[in-house]
């Protein structure tokens, strides 16, 4: 079979002109570790894509950033990947990921199974690849990929009315550092022109569960021995994704404030549309510098250079 692909696909190149041929790069050959290769990046291609047509954008970045965290976990594996699953795996995993690109077919709004699709359609991955006594090498990645129904969990049990009325808070606050006349109401953060209400969408909790999990993947893809260290990573992820939140509504109060309520371009950008992924990219950048901060602690220092006059 792979000798007939590849007598097909050097009939075909001998074909094309030789200026054209040079500019093609090399097709990988169809080996077990290559086709297996090409198939996870379906699967996780078109499960980002149903996320994209089903769901918010801040909820497509994020499955991006799961799917990544999975690669990052699971490259140092690929040039030794050999595929060798066990017979009856084969067949379950087939059987699952058929069942997982079914199942997403019928997706075309909010829907809490989506979230543990990506989970299964790693497991069935894993189950072609390998025995299931040696499952444990796709651990971290399958572990980065659980984030998304544990994503979905944090969105449904953290309290929605607390983060809401100290989010309103802190927008208010940082407003009047800035001088400018605002009055917090319970939710409502006022200015004379007008202002704007903290509600359960807009509250942040999906920004502090978003950099929460991104937490989780760089501590499987980047690790900190320190248990110290680790604690803190899981502490502040949450209210930096809080406290960039804050500043979002207070931006979107000074808009509303200065006559760019909700349907004005300005208010609906930063409110609904990509501006507001401006905020959760921030928050990802100030987290990665405090991880990386806390991760250097961990270096051995630099070997001290050699001082003049010192040599053989």
């Amino acid at each position: 079979m792979t000798n007939s692909i590849e007598r097909l696909s050097s009939s075909f190149l001998q074909r094309i002109p030789p200026a054209w041929r040079a500019a093609i790069p090399a097709v990988p050959p169809p080996t077990p570790r290559n086709l297996w290769l090409a198939l996870a990046a379906a699967v996780a291609v078109q499960n980002i894509a149903v996320f994209q047509s089903s769901q918010s954008e801040h909820i497509t970045v994020f499955a991006v950033l799961v799917w990544g965290g999975a690669v990052i976990c699971m490259e140092d594996q690929f040039e030794e990947l050999r595929p060798s699953p066990a017979g009856w795996g084969l067949v379950i995993g087939s059987v699952l990921l058929i069942w997982v690109l079914a199942r997403s077919a019928l997706i075309l709004h909010w829907d809490g199974l989506l979230f543990a699709l990506a989970p299964i359609g790693g497991l069935s991955l894993g189950l072609m690849a390998e025995k299931p006594a040696r499952l444990g090498r796709f651990r971290d990645p399958l572990l980065c990929l659980m984030l998304l129904p544990a994503f979905a969990l944090l969105m449904r049990t953290l309290p929605e009315a607390p983060i809401s009325l100290l989010t309103a808070r802190l927008s208010g606050l940082w407003l009047s550092v800035l001088g400018l006349d605002v009055t917090v109401i319970a939710r409502s953060v006022l200015l004379p022109g007008g202002g704007v209400r903290v509600l359960g969408p807009c509250n942040g909790v999906d920004l502090m569960a978003q950099i929460l999990c991104v937490g989780v993947i760089f501590l499987l893809a980047f690790p900190i021995r320190s248990w110290a260290s680790r604690t803190v990573v899981v502490l502040v992820a949450p209210v930096i994704g809080l406290v960039c939140n804050t500043f979002r509504i207070a931006l979107l109060a000074v808009f509303a404030g200065n006559g760019h309520g909700k349907g004005s371009w300005l208010f609906d950008f930063f409110h609904e549309s990509t501006g507001s992924l401006v905020f959760s990219g921030v928050a990802v950048l100030i987290f990665g510098m405090v991880y990386m901060r806390l991760l250097e602690r961990e270096l051995p220092p630099l070997p001290a250079p050699p001082q003049p006059g010192e040599g053989a």
